[in-house]
């Protein structure tokens, strides 16, 4: 995928008001990659200074669903994709001052290629989707991992 696709993507991403609130910041996407961050700021942060579990959540379920359409941009006139389900591990304080904190998302070419031809084929897709969110050392704070639906549209 090229940067102006992705581009595009976020683009559209950046309308969503809870990325807005979040200041969620796209750093990587590309066909298979999704890499976003949020630099805390004082309302992002909990009782502990730590960013609030909510937002970590809401982080992890944006990376997701990036990567989720990542290979798959050019066939989303014909499907749709919502998330069925999250998990979430937190591991270590993700301390607003060790900011930003960044969540990764990864799929291989094979799951790609074969989400892109069930897609063609008019077939749902379910597709487990891990996430790794790290604070500016690269240490892990959080692991989570989605359920991303894509059905064909109705017409």
């Amino acid at each position: 995928m090229d940067s102006a696709l992705g581009d595009l993507v976020w683009a559209g991403f950046q309308k969503l008001g809870f990325l807005q609130y979040a200041g969620m910041a796209s750093v990587e996407y590309r066909e298979g990659r999704n890499v976003v961050q949020i630099v805390p700021k004082p309302e992002h942060l909990n009782h502990n200074g730590d960013l609030h579990a909510a937002i970590l959540f809401g982080l992890a379920e944006t990376v997701a669903m990036g990567v989720s359409i990542s290979g798959i941009v050019d066939l989303m006139g014909d499907a749709f994709i919502v998330a069925r389900d999250g998990r979430i591990e937190y591991l270590a304080r993700a301390k607003g001052e060790v900011g930003p904190i960044r969540a990764t998302s990864e799929l291989s070419d094979a799951v790609v290629a074969g989400m892109r031809a069930d897609i063609q084929a008019g077939k749902d897709v379910e597709l487990a989707v891990p996430v790794d969110i790290t604070d500016n050392t690269g240490k892990s704070v959080a692991a989570a991992s989605f359920t991303a639906v894509i059905r064909p549209r109705r017409k």
